[in-house]
């Protein structure tokens, strides 16, 4: 019976093996690593599309989820997938990555900033909130509400991460689609 079970359980490893060699036109080695990254990739935009377009409400655990996964595939762990002169069928990647590495860099960057802030959304309130909560009486210490202090001001308070407004789920998957999309267009075959 458990040699059975072993003999399923490489079949189904071996099968699964083939399945992601053939989705990519066989690509093998690093060029199979980033193609199914980037195959990730998609498959989380897919899963924030109905919050970018408010046909879903966002679900925590579901952004929780897309924003580690894009965040372990985005920045140095993306540009790592891409050395000099792996350009061959059946990659996708364009020349002008390595011409221009330092663009190439860039987006990957942001995609991974902007992953981690869209893991930051989920256990935040909304932007409408927020502002609620950071009214005068919140904002003040003790010495400012006796009127012993100065109320502080609010144009030199913007780097105060309390006092910045927090994007919801959608502006920020919205951004991250955008970056995708501008990486695409300039690096993608």
């Amino acid at each position: 019976m458990k040699r059975a079970y072993l003999y399923a359980l490489a079949f189904a490893g071996a099968a699964t093996g083939c399945a992601s060699a053939f989705a990519h036109n066989g690509a093998t080695g690093i060029v199979a690593d980033r193609m199914m990254g980037m195959m990730m990739l998609g498959e989380q935009m897919q899963a924030l599309t109905p919050i970018i377009n408010g046909s879903s409400d966002p679900s925590p655990g579901a952004i929780e989820e897309a924003a580690a996964m894009i965040a372990a595939h985005s920045g140095n762990a993306m540009t790592e997938l891409f050395p000099e002169g792996t350009t061959e069928f059946p990659s996708e990647a364009r020349p002008e990555i390595w011409e221009d590495w330092a663009l190439f860099a860039q987006y990957a960057q942001q995609l991974e900033s902007l992953a981690q802030e869209l893991g930051r959304t989920t256990d935040q309130p909304t932007q409408e909130t927020a502002r609620v909560a950071r009214n005068d009486w919140t904002s003040m210490d003790t010495s400012v509400l006796l009127g012993l202090a100065p109320k502080s001001d609010p144009e030199n308070s913007r780097s105060d991460p309390e006092t910045q407004s927090i994007r919801s789920a959608a502006a920020v998957a919205t951004d991250i689609a955008g970056t995708c999309s501008a990486c695409h267009t300039v690096f993608r075959k």
